[in-house]
Order: C-alpha cells, then structure tokens, then sequence
C-alpha cells in the first residue's frame, strides 16, 4: 500500500466524522447525552438547524431513514400534541381508522412516549405533506424524550418491512442515552 493511503483516509475521517462514525459502534452527542449508534447506520449532515441528527438506517428489508429534533428549551409542543399531528399525516385507503400504538417508557435519563403508525403516510408539518408527496405502506415509530436538558423528538420512518427490520435497533440506540462526560 503506497504510504499516502493512510493520510487520505485519515484527513477523510477527520472531513467526515459522521460518515465513520457509522461504519462502527460510535457514539453521537445530543444535547448533554450521548447514544451508541448501531453498526451500518450512514449519518447524513442535518438538513435543517431543528435536525440535530439524521441517518439512513439500511436493513435486510430495505432502508428506513431516522430524523432527531429539538427545537430548543420548552419547544416542540407537548407529546400528546405531537401525537394528534404524527397520527393526522396517515391514513387508509379504505378510510378505516390508522393503526396507532402507544406506550410509554423510561430510561435513566429520559421519559419516553413512543407511538406507532401505519398507512398512507403524508409526511410534513401540521396536516401533512399533501397527497402527491403521500406514500402507501408507510410507517413511523416517533419517541418523544423528555429530558431534563430539554425535549429530543426522534423519527424512524419508511416502508412498513425496512421500519419493522430497524424496529429494536432504533429503540435500543435511544435507550442507550446516557449523560455526555463533562468537557
């Protein structure tokens, strides 16, 4: 191997920590907690300043992709608020009511709100994306974190067989918080 490989992928690593970060069992910060991320999830750079992570969660079933919000002190609404809006993005093509799953959890550093849906899913803000940005088959597995640093709202999200594969893997990376070591 030519000499120079080893600095290239170094400088790369040090270009992309997020993009290596994924091919291990890293970890990632949010807010003042930290989170293994599972082996083979790719980070993608947040699309917005509300996105403090995003990755695509590939799986035998297809890929799913995973979103983590915060919004800033006492922001993002409450979890039930959010579940009406989450539930109010799907429905059915028959108009039969939206498969919903609701439990609650909690972890040393959190309480959760979990909540499950499946259908047609118009993802978006309020209402929805509208119809022609609709996607048949969809699911999404949202916790809401409530955390003494503030609120995280994470969403796993995709084909009904890719989420169902990523399923235990996303629940066990958000279970994994623990505070962050002090800098």
């Amino acid at each position: 191997m030519p000499r120079f490989v080893p600095r290239i992928v170094a400088l790369l690593v040090a270009a992309f920590p997020l993009a290596a970060a994924a091919q291990t069992n890293a970890t990632v910060t949010l807010l003042e907690y930290r989170a293994t991320v599972p082996a083979g999830w790719t980070a993608t750079k947040p699309t917005s300043s509300m996105r403090v992570a995003e990755y695509t969660v590939p799986t035998t079933a297809g890929v799913a992709e995973l979103v983590v919000y915060y919004f800033g002190p006492g922001q993002g609404g409450s979890a039930d608020a959010n579940l009406a809006r989450w539930k109010g993005q799907f429905s059915t093509p028959d108009g039969s009511p939206v498969y919903e799953r609701i439990t609650r959890d909690s972890t040393r550093v959190a309480a959760l709100t979990i909540a499950e849906y499946r259908g047609t899913y118009a993802r978006g803000v309020g209402a929805g994306s509208g119809p022609g940005g609709a996607r048949p088959n969809n699911t999404l597995i949202a916790v809401v974190a409530e955390t003494k640093s503030g609120t995280l709202f994470f969403q796993l999200f995709g084909a009904n067989p890719a989420v169902a594969a990523a399923r235990n893997a996303y629940l066990t990376f958000i279970r994994s918080m623990t505070p962050a070591p002090a800098r």
